[in-house]
Parts: C-alpha cells; sequence; structure tokens
C-alpha cells in the first residue's frame, strides 16, 4: 500500500464528504445509509424503526427491503418531511414526492431532483436559488449542448528529427490507452470483465496496453486503491485522485482530458480508446485532440433508453422518451460517436441505431460480447443437479433463473410469475437468480410465495456466478419489451450457452441475432402465462434441454471465444494508425 496515496484518497474522501454535507445533509445521510454494507444498513434500518414518526418507519423500511411497507407509508404519511419526499422519489413515487415538496418549506433541492428525475433540466435548474447546487446543474447541462467540448492546457506535440522512430513490430501493434467508467479490482461487473478480457487479449497479441479509470475512482464507489497504479494480471490501471475535486462537471471534464494527454504522452500510447457514455468520450475526444493521437468510442449501451427504462410506470418512462434530458443525451451520444475516429459496437441492431442517428457506416465495426476462458474451461458436464448440492442446494425439481444485475428491464419480476404459475399446475419448478441491483428487494418480495422454492443470492462474484449459471436446469433472459432491450445485446445469453445450458429469451431483435435457434426458445415479452408454459414443457423434457446446451456449446466455442474475436481490435488501431496500409 503507498501511504501517500492512501493519504491523498482519504483527503479526497474527507473533502467530498464536506461538500455533499454542506450541499444537503438529508440527501447524503439517506443515500449514505442505503450504501452502506448489507449488515450496517440492515443495522441503521433495524435502529430507524424505533424512532416514532413516519419518516422514521417509511426509512426503516426502505433499508430493511421492505419496499411495499415503505411505500404505503409514504403514501399514507400525516406528517410530510424532507426525507419523506427523498424516500418517496427514490422509490419512484413521484406524485407522491411533488405533493411532499410542496408542503414542506425549504424543499427546493428535493423539487429540484423530482424534474431531473423526470427530465426536465431547465425546470431542474430555475427551482433553485442562485448557490453552488443551482451553478453545478447549469454546468452539467453545458456538458450536453451540442459542440461543447472540454478544452484543454496541453497541445498536440510536434515531431521533431529526434523522434524515436517506432520499430516495426510497434508499429503493426500499436499502443492503446484506454478511458474506463471501472474497473477490477474494485467493481467485478460485466462491464469490467468486458474491459479485462479486451485488454488482456490486446496484450497477449503483443499490443501495449494500459488502462485509465474516471476521476477519484475508485474512491467513488467507497474504495481505496492500493496505488496511483494498480496491475492486474499484468494489466496497468491507472487511477487519477485529485486531493480535491473540482466543483463543476465542465472543470473535471478538462483536468481528465489533460491528465489523460499527459498519461497517453508517458504511456507512448498511439490510441486512445474509451467505452460510452458521453463523458468519457468527451474527455477523451479531447485528450486525443491536444495528443494528436486517434480515438475509439466503443458503444456498449444506448444511454438515454437506459435512463428512460428507469421509470417505474409505462407513463413515466414514455415522458422520459419525450422529456429534454432524454433529448439531449441521444444527441450528444450521436454528436461523440460521430467525432470518434472509430466506433465499435456490440450488435446488428446497435450498428442500425447509431447509423440511424447519423454515424457514418463506415465508421463503424461490430464486435460482439464473448466468452472469456473462465467459460471455456468450465465443467459442463456436471448434471445441474450435483452442481447444487455443491452449492449446498437441494438437488430436486427443474430449476430456472440466471445471473444479472437486478434491474426492471431484465423482466425478472416476469420470470418469478412464471414459475408460480408452473408451480400451481403441479410442475416443481423453482428459482435461482443470482446478482443484486436496485429491483432486487421488491423481487424478493414478490417471490415470498414460493418459500424455500426461490433462491436470492446477492452479489456475487464471476466464479461464482459461473458455478450457480451450472445449477441451473435452463437460463432465462426475460427481458422486456422496452427500447433499450430491443437495442442492446447482452453478455448472459452467450454465457449461458457457453456453459451448455439451454437458453429462454424474450423475442426481441437485440437477443434474437445472439441465440440460435437450435440453442433455446423464445416466448412473448411480459408474458408470465407463456412463459410459465415454455418452462414446463422444458422441464418435461430432459433430451430437449441437453440437446439446446449442447447446440449452443458448439455455437459460442465455434464463434464467440475472446482469443478469437478480441483481435479485431488490433485491426482496428492498425487501420487508424495507418499500419493497414504499410
Amino acid at each position: 500500500m503507498n501511504l501517500s496515496f492512501l493519504a491523498r484518497q482519504l483527503t479526497n474522501v474527507a473533502s467530498t464528504t464536506v461538500a455533499h454535507v454542506n450541499d444537503d445533509r438529508v440527501f447524503f445521510g439517506m443515500q449514505l445509509a442505503r450504501r452502506l454494507p448489507g449488515p450496517a444498513s440492515r443495522l441503521v434500518g433495524r435502529a430507524l424503526g424505533l424512532v416514532p414518526g413516519d419518516a422514521g418507519q417509511a426509512a426503516s423500511a426502505w433499508l430493511l427491503g421492505e419496499e411495499t411497507k415503505a411505500k404505503s407509508l409514504v403514501s399514507n404519511c400525516r406528517t410530510p418531511s424532507r426525507l419523506l419526499g427523498e424516500i418517496a422519489l427514490n422509490l419512484g413515487l413521484l406524485d407522491e414526492a411533488e405533493t411532499i415538496a410542496h408542503s414542506v418549506p425549504g424543499a427546493a433541492a428535493l423539487s429540484s431532483r423530482i424534474c431531473w428525475t423526470k427530465g426536465q433540466i431547465d425546470e431542474a435548474i430555475n427551482v433553485l436559488p442562485d448557490g453552488a447546487r443551482r451553478t453545478r446543474l447549469v454546468d452539467e447541462r453545458l456538458c450536453l449542448q451540442p459542440g461543447w467540448w472540454p478544452t484543454t492546457a496541453r497541445h498536440a506535440p510536434a515531431t521533431t528529427a529526434g523522434s524515436t522512430t517506432p520499430t516495426a513490430e510497434e508499429f503493426t501493434r500499436p499502443a492503446a490507452l484506454h478511458v474506463l467508467t471501472n474497473s477490477l479490482p474494485h467493481t467485478r461487473s460485466g462491464y469490467a470483465y468486458r474491459s479485462h478480457a479486451i485488454l488482456s487479449t490486446l496484450q497477449e497479441a503483443g499490443h501495449k496496453v494500459a488502462a485509465a479509470t474516471r476521476p477519484s475512482y475508485p474512491v467513488t464507489i467507497g474504495r481505496v486503491s492500493s496505488d496511483s497504479v494498480e496491475t492486474v494480471d499484468g494489466i496497468d490501471y491507472l487511477r487519477q485522485v485529485p486531493l480535491r475535486p473540482l466543483p463543476t462537471p465542465t472543470a473535471r471534464l478538462s483536468d481528465q482530458a489533460d491528465w489523460l494527454a499527459a498519461q497517453a504522452e508517458e504511456r507512448g500510447a498511439q490510441v486512445l480508446h474509451t467505452t460510452t457514455h458521453y463523458v468519457n468520450g468527451l474527455a477523451t475526444g479531447a485528450a486525443a485532440h491536444a495528443a494528436g493521437l486517434p480515438w475509439v468510442y466503443e458503444v456498449r449501451g444506448v444511454l438515454e433508453e437506459t435512463w428512460a427504462a428507469g421509470g417505474s410506470t409505462t407513463a413515466e418512462r414514455k415522458a422520459r422518451r419525450a422529456s429534454q434530458r432524454f433529448e439531449l443525451m441521444r444527441a450528444k451520444e450521436i454528436e461523440v460517436a460521430t467525432a470518434a475516429d472509430a466506433v465499435i459496437t456490440l450488435g446488428e441492431t446497435m450498428r442500425d441505431h447509431l447509423i440511424a442517428g447519423g454515424v457514418p457506416e463506415e465508421k463503424i465495426t461490430l464486435i460482439p460480447n464473448s466468452v472469456s476462458d473462465a467459460v471455456v474451461n468450465a465443467d459442463v458436464l456436471r448434471p445441474p443437479a450435483e452442481v447444487r448440492v455443491g452449492l449446498g442446494l437441494p438437488d430436486a425439481g427443474i430449476w430456472v433463473g440466471t445471473a444479472a444485475s437486478i434491474v426492471g428491464y431484465e423482466g425478472l419480476d416476469v420470470l418469478v410469475d412464471a414459475v408460480i404459475l408452473a408451480r400451481a399446475k403441479g410442475i416443481d419448478l423453482r428459482l435461482l437468480i443470482a446478482g443484486d441491483g436496485v429491483a432486487l428487494p421488491e423481487l424478493r418480495e414478490r417471490a415470498e410465495i414460493l418459500g424455500e422454492n426461490a433462491v436470492f443470492t446477492g452479489r456475487v462474484s464471476q466464479a461464482e456466478a459461473i458455478e450457480y449459471q451450472l445449477a441451473l436446469d435452463a437460463i432465462v433472459v426475460p427481458r422486456k419489451n422496452e427500447p433499450v432491450c430491443e437495442l442492446v445485446t447482452p453478455i448472459k445469453p452467450i454465457e449461458a450457452m457457453g456453459l451448455a445450458r439451454p437458453v429462454i429469451i424474450s423475442d426481441l431483435p437485440a437477443l434474437r441475432e445472439l441465440v440460435p435457434d437450435a440453442a433455446g426458445l423464445r416466448v412473448t415479452p411480459e408474458s408470465p402465462q407463456e412463459l410459465a408454459d415454455v418452462l414446463s414443457q422444458l422441464a418435461c423434457d430432459h433430451g430437449a434441454r441437453k440437446r439446446f446446451g449442447q447446440n449452443g456449446r458448439e455455437h459460442v466455442l465455434g464463434t464467440r471465444r475472446w482469443k478469437d474475436i478480441g483481435r479485431r481490435y488490433g485491426q482496428v488501431y492498425s487501420q487508424l494508425t495507418g499500419a493497414g496500409s504499410r
């Protein structure tokens, strides 16, 4: 542990905490309690349950995952308060939150957050008095303005007669600096694992690579880095942690761009490569301009559609898609992608979306999600029942489920309902869901009727996620009929096929392009009864489950291995640096 860098991170935490407390202590305290480790958060929840009054009881229920109770307390509150308004907003009760904001003095900050949540950016600014919060939101809106990019103090270095000429190997295998939102070992998500797989594959192919994470990471997620450079499996991750974060988004982006340009020069990078969303693109594009380098924008998701899908009701989701925030985010994502020298995306539907938005087709390269060696080398011949015994689960029954981030648009509530319907007809179907997310508390409540026949593991490591998927007789990806699900190709169906498990998917474009007919089945999105019928039939047909699983694994091993797919990144780099023409 580098003690000097540790002190820097702790200073960063202290200055950030003071700024948040001064800004809005109610909001900060509530978010801090929610982000504590599970046992600590539940301890706070139980303590709040001893406090009389609607606010204390609602906060207690919210922290303990009793969302139905929390919603009831908020909806029927007799004494509105700022805390109740913040809880209502977090529970997706916008009407109740607005009513509380209008009845509580000094709730401008709450009103602003409600407007921001609805996508009403100008209104979110206008309800605030002059001060740091208003200044920050005005500045954040500026980041979304067409044509705005960070300014940098650095300038592209001039080529001199004494400059070092790259060797033939360095020329054909350009060095790259990746700019990431988060990374291993602090964040263990699909994003972080894909990023690491790309970097590892490029390094194995002879490229010099490193990755830089966003400013103040991993302090921003409550973790500390061992040093300003952390090495994971031979990959260097660079951390930019200022003593005191700059107060506005535009200032932070300009500072990040300068830092990235300096790191690129120090590391001898010939290409900069970043991922969605537009904030990463703005900093990387400005850094590339300052360093005189080409840059790549990798579109892994559709930011505005993911945000819109977070609405708690159909009406709210529709309103978000018609909002100012949605329009500005979509335009900015297209602007950033168009400005990049090359664009990489994951699937056909995502490529078509970019082209429809105006990104030149010739800039776009398709590099789909693929499976890691951990999936390829997994012992898929073990029967699911045997794997379950090793995990302390019953070997009896037919187990269905997934390992995923638990958010509303994943449609796991539909899966819960389908299992309930199937069991009501005498099918011994059981549910296993590995993972964590904002929708987990509500999902647990929904599945209470299943008792011990529903298992939720919470957050798991990559190795554990693979083992839990091997314990399933069938893996279900029941995504909802939302634009984000129609566009974005997830990695889970690929992993499921790689693990030789049959896959049941919602019949949506982004999923159809991933799973061939021989590897699984399709169902109408958001139809619990149809999903229950398909799962019931599959539960009674061991031969079909085995056949689908074998076909899926053969498809993945033949077309979706990182060692093969990852080399396409090197080809993009070579084209940008001119290596492909020499």
